[in-house]
């Protein structure tokens, strides 16, 4: 047993040490993950850091040039900028390949149309910047670009309590920063402010850090990878560990991993995950109207399905997107590998079975695609981001259908499109039922598109984009997936025939039954005047009555063809 402690709100669960079996558990996993997730080597964090040196000089001569624009001379040589990472590269997660988080804190005189509309001119000339995309009607206002070709980031706070940024400003958790800021400032704060929170709350931040990136790796790898789509961004999975590590202080990473997966599956979401007691500032002037997490006030927060509170004034629910359908994904895939860790416990498979991609291109017969095309970055990046937020009211209006269950895939594909010079597939898959007794079942899904174009076509900056972006909804079956989806489809028909594990996901060291799944007809509606001419010799395919016509959006995207899918189920 290890010394009393507390960190949290609660006490530990267990003092206890790790035992000879876990250390050994540990090596492994630590083995295996070297292999499947590589660190970032020494000599490129030296260049991300050389990067970074870059891109504050950048800053700090916008800075300086702006205050003598405006007729300041003296301020312009004590004013200053600083930058400050989050996420991934703070918390000391970095892959190769992966981007850099950066927050840019200015004084008070320096705005956030200055930002836009003379540092972005400013990196675009820069020799070693491309791609620069300013997004500046973002939720959180931001400027993605590349700088020697590492990825970037780009936010900003202009902090009005002070007209010179000082040297030795280490941090921004004093809450008297916030004072007065308005609310995009105060999101763009929030990351570098609660990763430094969690870092300062869990016992032992190397544990920590190797047990968030296992779980960051499962996450991503079996598609519940994503705060926008529904299921847990970055900054939830990184305080559910913190969490854990609270509870269990003496834990090493492979026990970590095996209690976090025990712990969440039996967790009760009626309480939230906290990692510290929420602070409420109801008294403090300049700091009293910031809304804080609270169901017992806010009757939108009791709606909450797992909530995951940052440790942060001001305190936010960060999985507010969950929904029914990706909570019941997501605990799913909790409950699949608390399973196979149990066989890895037994030394009957690798930690790797853990982590194994979900095989989601073969595990439903029907599926979703959406085509998201765009002429430039800039125009992209606004068209996906908005396409992206309102994917859930999609998911949503589908599993309203009678019958259907959706699973919303977060890992997008790009593709080349002969049109269209920036595109990606995102897909959904889907699931038909039959009711006891029932031999077919019909399922319409147009009506739900349509109300989903209609969602989509409500874009603010639709008039600014005209004819630069495009938007194409289609329902494919598994066997007419784009070979970019499945490219393994040459080795996986060589597979063999009747065993569910083609199309499923079975846990090891559990049978895999063989089944006589047949293969569903799937009948599509096609206005006679677009249904193909039949040839000699040809099988006739029975089609449905159309049903009465909707009225098709009447501007901006309109509804392609689109099925209405038939699956007639095999006689049991």
């Amino acid at each position: 047993m290890g010394a009393p402690v507390k960190f949290g709100v609660t006490e530990p669960i267990s003092l206890g040490m790790p035992t000879q079996a876990e250390r050994a558990l540990d090596e492994q996993l630590h083995e295996e993950m070297r292999r499947d997730a590589p660190l970032e080597t020494e000599e490129k964090m030296r260049f991300r850091a050389e990067v970074l040196m870059e891109l504050r000089r950048i800053t700090q001569q916008w800075v300086q040039e702006a205050c003598i624009a405006q007729g300041d001379e003296d301020l312009a040589s004590r004013a200053g900028s600083k930058i400050f990472t989050f996420g991934s590269y703070r918390l000391g997660l970095i892959s190769p390949g992966s981007d850099i988080d950066v927050l840019c804190v200015a004084p008070k005189n320096i705005t956030r149309d200055s930002f836009f509309q003379v540092l972005v001119p400013k990196l675009q000339e820069h020799p070693d910047v491309t791609d620069v995309t300013p997004v500046p009607d973002a939720y959180t206002p931001i400027i993605k670009l590349k700088l020697s070709t590492i990825e970037i980031d780009l936010l900003f706070a202009r902090l009005s309590s002070m007209s010179e940024i000082p040297e030795n400003l280490e941090s921004l958790n004093d809450d008297n920063l916030l004072k007065n800021l308005d609310d995009k400032t105060v999101r763009s704060m929030n990351g570098c402010r609660v990763a430094d929170h969690i870092l300062s709350l869990v016992p032992d931040a190397e544990r920590f850090r190797d047990t968030l990136r296992l779980i960051k790796l499962w996450a991503k790898h079996r598609g519940v990878y994503s705060n926008v789509l529904g299921f847990f961004g970055g900054i939830s999975w990184a305080i559910l560990v913190a969490r854990l590590c609270q509870l269990y202080p003496y834990f090493n990473t492979a026990t970590l991993v095996k209690r976090f997966f025990k712990l969440y599956e039996r967790w009760d979401w009626n309480n939230p995950v906290v990692l510290t007691h929420i602070q409420e500032k109801l008294n403090t002037p300049g700091l009293m109207m910031f809304k804080i997490w609270n169901p017992k006030v806010n009757p939108q927060d009791r709606m909450h399905l797992m909530p995951i509170i940052t440790p942060a004034f001001p305190c936010m629910n960060s999985t507010h997107n969950v929904s029914e359908t990706t909570k019941r994904i997501i605990l799913a895939e909790i409950t699949r590998a608390n399973k196979v860790l149990e066989q890895v416990e037994q030394g009957k498979c690798k930690w790797a079975e853990v982590y194994r991609p979900l095989p989601f291109f073969t595990q439903h017969k029907f599926y979703i695609q959406i085509e998201v095309l765009a002429a430039t970055p800039q125009v992209f990046t606004k068209w996906l981001g908005w396409i992206e937020s309102k994917l859930r009211q999609l998911v949503k209006h589908l599993e309203q259908i009678p019958s259907v269950a959706v699973r919303p895939w977060p890992n997008h594909l790009a593709f080349q499109d002969p049109e269209w010079k920036h595109a990606v597939s995102v897909f959904m898959g889907l699931t038909v039922e039959k009711a006891p007794g029932q031999q077919s079942h019909s399922v319409d899904l147009r009506r739900t598109v349509v109300r989903f174009v209609e969602i989509i076509n409500s874009w603010p900056d639709m008039s600014q984009h005209t004819g630069q972006c495009e938007m194409r909804v289609r329902d494919v079956k598994r066997r007419e997936l784009p070979s970019y989806a499945v490219p393994e489809r040459e080795d996986a028909k060589k597979k063999p025939k009747g065993l569910l594990r083609a199309y499923t996901d079975d846990v090891p060291g559990e049978e895999a039954v063989p089944t006589r799944e047949v293969a569903p007809e799937v009948v599509l509606d096609i206005p006679p005047e677009s249904r193909p001419v039949q040839s000699e010799g040809q099988t006739k395919r029975k089609l449905e009555p159309l049903p009465k016509a909707l009225d098709p959006p009447r501007e901006g995207l309109k509804v392609r063809k689109m099925s209405k899918i038939t699956v007639k189920l095999a006689e049991s």
